[in-house]
């Protein structure tokens, strides 16, 4: 058996009514590279049809494995799960809904064979609708400005990576990795592609607000350190702010000799100064909560995720050439230099 030169991760959760279309899609626009390819699936817990029309497919196509995981873990663990099973030269990321154009993950490719590390899309419009739209754009900018790494704009987890690269995301051994930053950590060359980002081929959206938050949240205490120099920073400004207080009203006592007020008075004060600290100190609180949970999900150990099945042994095809499949071109002779 031929080992593949590239392999292409598709996490989809119940999409019954897409994911056949798409493989098909993908497999007429690989067909143009005339090398030896492999698609993984891995079906994230669905509950739908996907799985059974995964199984036929994989019948169907030899170079076609899906895997079903033993319940929903999350679109990141789907695709960690996929890059572990992944054996090219050349790895490919790509949504399960249609979104991602299978004819640009095939250009991602071909720059991949420049001597490219990463090949990752930039989602120049979007078929959302207007608050999300919004979301997105906002939280792309402020991550990217307090990240400790260059965190590309406007960028998913639509993308071509080189073997070194996802053997470096897999040995990080990460248990909630946020793989787009994890791409970014790594370096090397890395080339944006734009391309304009379609509208859900069918079936409903899987990333709700709350997931999407969950996201957000995960990428922020990832790769920035700035929320506990916020929460530092803060907590020292209140304390400062308290005791700077105390210090005035003790003066005013014992040197203008103020008055003591009623018990009533300035109550609604009172209650919005303490309402407030306490507030403020519960998101803190949380906040740092949010770092030692991922501490925490290293030391439990619990895997990322679990297969429950996969179809039959994976097998691969090879498209007629007279080249190499899957060699990149020789760096020194060809030219190649880093994006600039």
């Amino acid at each position: 058996m031929v080992a593949p030169a590239y392999s292409i991760v598709i996490p989809v959760y119940n999409e019954e009514d897409i994911i056949e279309s798409l493989l098909v899609g993908i497999c007429n626009d690989m067909a143009q590279l005339g090398v030896v390819y492999e698609i993984l699936v891995v079906d994230d817990g669905s509950y739908d049809r996907t799985w059974e029309i995964l199984q036929i497919a994989s019948e169907r196509y030899p170079f076609i494995t899906a895997y079903r995981l033993s319940r929903n873990f999350g679109h990141q663990a789907a695709i960690y799960a996929g890059l572990t099973m992944a054996q090219g030269k050349a790895v490919g990321i790509m949504d399960g809904d249609g979104q991602d154009p299978p004819e640009v993950i095939v250009q991602m490719f071909k720059h991949w064979q420049e001597g490219y590390d990463v090949v990752y899309g930039v989602r120049r419009k979007r078929k959302e609708h207007l608050l999300k739209r919004f979301l997105y754009f906002s939280y792309y900018r402020i991550l990217r400005k307090i990240a400790r790494i260059d965190i590309p704009l406007d960028s998913g987890d639509f993308c071509v990576m080189d073997r070194r690269v996802v053997d470096f995301i897999l040995s990080m051994e990460d248990k909630s990795p946020f793989l787009r930053g994890l791409r970014s950590w790594y370096g090397g060359w890395q080339l944006p592609l734009e391309y304009e980002r379609a509208a859900r081929q069918g079936g409903k959206v899987k990333y709700s607000y709350l997931k999407l938050m969950d996201l957000s949240i995960r990428g922020i205490t990832s790769f920035s350190k700035l929320p506990l120099r916020l929460a530092i920073f803060f907590g020292g400004i209140t304390c400062f702010g308290a005791l700077l207080y105390g210090l005035i009203s003790v003066l005013r006592k014992l040197i203008f000799h103020s008055p003591t007020y009623g018990v009533g008075a300035g109550w609604s004060s009172l209650i919005l100064v303490v309402a407030f600290m306490g507030g403020l100190t519960l998101l803190l609180v949380g906040l740092v909560g949010e770092y030692i949970m991922h501490i925490f999900d290293s030391v439990k150990k619990f895997p990322v995720f679990i297969v429950r099945e996969s179809t039959k042994e994976r097998g691969s095809i090879l498209a007629p050439t007279d080249e190499v499949p899957g060699e990149r071109g020789n760096e020194e002779s060809n030219g190649i230099q880093g994006p600039k």
